[in-house]
Protein backbone atom coordinates (compact mmCIF):
# COMPACT_ATOMS: atom_id res chain seq x y z
CA UNK A 1 0.00 0.00 0.00
CA UNK A 2 2.02 3.19 1.41
CA UNK A 3 4.93 1.42 -0.33
CA UNK A 4 3.57 1.72 -3.95
CA UNK A 5 2.62 5.55 -3.98
CA UNK A 6 4.44 8.37 -5.13
CA UNK A 7 6.46 10.70 -2.74
CA UNK A 8 3.78 13.25 -3.71
CA UNK A 9 0.82 10.84 -2.69
CA UNK A 10 2.62 10.12 0.44
CA UNK A 11 3.33 13.96 1.08
CA UNK A 12 -0.69 14.84 0.33
CA UNK A 13 -1.93 11.34 2.60
CA UNK A 14 0.44 13.29 5.31
CA UNK A 15 -0.70 16.38 4.85
CA UNK A 16 -4.93 15.00 4.83
CA UNK A 17 -3.91 12.96 7.94
CA UNK A 18 -2.30 15.58 10.01
CA UNK A 19 -5.64 17.41 9.57
CA UNK A 20 -7.80 14.83 10.78
CA UNK A 21 -5.08 14.46 13.68
CA UNK A 22 -6.11 17.17 15.82
CA UNK A 23 -4.30 15.59 18.74
CA UNK A 24 -1.53 15.01 16.96
CA UNK A 25 -1.51 11.54 18.29
CA UNK A 26 -0.95 9.36 15.26
CA UNK A 27 -4.75 8.16 15.19
CA UNK A 28 -8.28 9.36 14.14
CA UNK A 29 -11.17 9.07 15.71
CA UNK A 30 -14.57 9.64 15.19
CA UNK A 31 -14.84 12.76 17.46
CA UNK A 32 -11.89 14.15 15.33
CA UNK A 33 -13.58 13.34 12.02
CA UNK A 34 -16.87 15.43 12.76
CA UNK A 35 -14.44 18.15 13.78
CA UNK A 36 -12.83 18.68 10.44
CA UNK A 37 -16.03 18.57 8.81
CA UNK A 38 -17.02 21.43 11.01
CA UNK A 39 -13.76 23.17 10.41
CA UNK A 40 -14.43 23.19 7.14
CA UNK A 41 -17.67 24.80 7.45
CA UNK A 42 -19.97 21.98 6.98
CA UNK A 43 -23.03 22.14 9.32
CA UNK A 44 -24.62 19.16 7.54
CA UNK A 45 -28.43 18.66 8.94
CA UNK A 46 -29.06 14.32 9.61
CA UNK A 47 -30.56 14.32 6.70
CA UNK A 48 -28.23 15.71 4.58
CA UNK A 49 -25.89 13.37 6.45
CA UNK A 50 -27.52 10.36 6.00
CA UNK A 51 -27.54 11.69 2.49
CA UNK A 52 -23.89 11.37 2.48
CA UNK A 53 -23.68 8.20 3.65
CA UNK A 54 -26.37 6.57 1.07
CA UNK A 55 -24.04 7.94 -1.60
CA UNK A 56 -21.28 5.73 -0.43
CA UNK A 57 -23.28 2.86 0.92
CA UNK A 58 -25.84 0.86 -1.17
CA UNK A 59 -27.87 -0.24 1.99
CA UNK A 60 -27.62 2.62 3.93
CA UNK A 61 -26.22 0.94 7.03
CA UNK A 62 -22.80 2.76 6.59
CA UNK A 63 -21.43 5.27 9.21
CA UNK A 64 -18.65 6.51 10.22
CA UNK A 65 -18.00 4.60 13.45
CA UNK A 66 -18.18 1.89 10.26
CA UNK A 67 -16.12 3.29 8.43
CA UNK A 68 -13.26 3.41 11.49
CA UNK A 69 -13.76 -0.32 12.17
CA UNK A 70 -13.27 -1.31 8.57
CA UNK A 71 -10.33 0.82 8.35
CA UNK A 72 -8.94 -0.20 11.62
CA UNK A 73 -7.00 -3.16 11.00
CA UNK A 74 -5.02 -3.77 14.40
CA UNK A 75 -8.64 -2.92 16.46
CA UNK A 76 -7.58 -0.51 18.97
CA UNK A 77 -10.94 1.83 17.69
CA UNK A 78 -8.91 4.22 15.86
CA UNK A 79 -6.88 4.95 12.59
CA UNK A 80 -3.23 5.20 12.02
CA UNK A 81 -1.65 6.41 9.33
CA UNK A 82 -0.72 2.87 7.25
CA UNK A 83 -4.71 2.28 7.88
CA UNK A 84 -6.03 5.47 6.95
CA UNK A 85 -3.55 4.98 3.51
CA UNK A 86 -5.06 1.83 2.96
CA UNK A 87 -8.59 3.18 3.09
CA UNK A 88 -7.61 5.98 0.84
CA UNK A 89 -6.01 3.72 -1.77
CA UNK A 90 -8.07 0.82 -1.26
CA UNK A 91 -10.53 0.32 -4.60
Amino acid sequence: QADQLTEEQIAEFKEAFSLFDKDGDGTITTKELGTVMRSLGQNPTEAELQDMINEVDADGQYTVDEMIREADIDGDGQVNYEEFVQMMTAK
